[in-house]
């Protein structure tokens, strides 16, 4: 449709120029489509986020925690190598780094939204405390899959489990900010849960 459109309005736009400048037609047409491939090739860079499972179970509201720890998601190497145990690389060690990485973009966000008097990545936790944990299940170019869990800070009991999925993913390590915005999205959504 959208190819349909730009033939015609490019060929009324040459049909009413003046007979010199239709070599200038073929230009006309050809820069058309070269803007049209750009748009399209900025929609494949982009990813899809898809929330699998959002679960809130606990019997307090959510909101009464004013603490906030944020522990590194747990990352298996089988995840993301193939490589013989004692062989590593560079790419290797980007993604050892994946985790910390995370936990510094969702304490970022949590911060920004100033849900909790006190955002943290280490510290005891209390009564008031609620801590986020994770782990990677899925971890690759195409996809990357976490399970993020809320414990109370007092019991260890959780009161919050959310399963998301990051579709069309390009590069893995460009999209762990992106990663987490969306768990620091949840996090605020069921402040009043």
């Amino acid at each position: 449709m959208t190819s349909s459109v730009l033939t015609t309005t490019t060929s009324a736009a040459v049909n009413l120029m003046p007979s010199e400048f239709r070599p200038a037609a073929l230009t006309l047409r050809l820069f058309c489509a070269l803007l049209l491939l750009i748009a399209l090739s900025a929609c494949g860079a982009t990813s899809t986020t898809i929330i699998d499972e959002e679960v809130v179970t606990n019997p307090k509201p959510m909101y009464t925690y004013k603490t906030l720890i944020i522990r590194d998601f747990e990352l298996k190497r089988e995840l993301y190598s193939d490589l013989p145990d004692g062989a590593s690389g560079q790419r290797e060690n980007r993604f050892v780094q994946i985790p910390a990485e995370l936990s510094g973009h969702i304490e970022r966000y949590v911060k920004a939204r100033r849900l909790y008097q006190s955002v943290a990545r280490e510290g005891q936790p209390d009564a008031a405390t609620l801590v986020v944990s994770g782990r990677f299940t899925r971890l690759g170019r195409f996809r990357i899959s976490v399970t993020v869990t809320l414990l109370d800070g007092a019991s260890g009991q959780e009161v919050a489990y959310f399963r998301q999925t990051l579709w069309d993913v390009v590069d893995t390590t460009a999209t762990i900010n992106d990663l987490g915005r969306e768990v620091a999205d949840f996090i605020g959504r069921i402040q009043y849960k």
